[in-house]
């Protein structure tokens, strides 16, 4: 009986194991808050696009209308929207779009241009609240493609942070718990990747990082991995 058992229960193990691994992937999304990149303390972010990989930026979740866009250099970057905008659309009496859509070319000799690696990236937005400016530095890459959209988010209300600092907390102890319990079933060993990949994430929002999915987002672990862990982690 104990013979038929073991090679069932090594079975479970690997195939949890294997779950576990294939929960590490290149993030689709990586969200940015409004305040990171617009008004007083602002910084300017960076937007990557790779070849063959274009990059959607997403204002979708603010609410807000993208009303017109520059962009300092054209002669590598093509720029879309899904609607129309002064700056890229010739005849635009009605500006108005939610998401731009950035494709890098081989490079064009535009006389008078000179050439620069990356360039500026200025879009102007209007809501119910007024209008503002967001800007970013947009750059070509030759490594993977490490997401396809970047998403602004709005900023938490003060309650409404604090309360998702709190939960966070509980749900950063069980993902702690989860991690070390999965080491002690033999799931994951202390020096692989995604034992790495979650300490770092542990520690990402440990040191201020209010958002799981962004904590995510910059240490490579999934979601779907989180969950697991919380469970794993909440059984105790």
């Amino acid at each position: 009986m104990l013979k038929t058992i073991l090679p069932i229960i090594a079975t479970t193990a690997i195939l949890s194991l294997t779950t576990i691994s294939r929960s590490i992937a290149v993030p689709l999304v990586r969200e940015i808050k409004q305040s990171q990149v617009s008004g007083n303390k602002g910084t300017l972010q960076t937007i990557n696009v790779w070849n063959g990989h274009g990059i959607s930026l997403s204002f979708y979740k603010t609410g807000e209308v993208i009303k017109r866009v520059w962009i300092d250099d054209p002669s590598q970057i093509l720029l879309d929207s899904d609607g129309c905008l002064q700056g890229i659309d010739r005849d635009c009496n009605s500006s108005g779009a939610g998401l731009l859509y950035l494709r890098r070319i081989n490079r064009l000799n535009i006389r008078g241009l000179p050439k620069v690696w990356a360039t500026h990236l200025t879009i102007i937005t209007e809501s119910s609240r007024g209008r503002k400016s967001y800007h970013f530095k947009v750059e070509p890459a030759g490594n993977t493609p490490q997401y396809s959209q970047i998403s602004i988010v709005p900023d938490l209300k003060p309650q409404k942070q604090n309360l998702r600092r709190k939960t966070l907390t509980i749900e950063t102890a069980n993902n702690r718990k989860g991690i070390n319990q999965a080491v002690q079933d033999g799931l994951v060993s202390r020096n692989d990747e995604l034992y790495r990949r979650v300490r770092k994430l542990i520690y990402t929002i440990n040191n201020g990082e209010n958002d799981l999915q962004v904590a995510a987002n910059k240490t490579g672990v999934s979601m779907k991995l989180i969950r697991k862990l919380q469970l794993l982690g909440g059984r105790e």
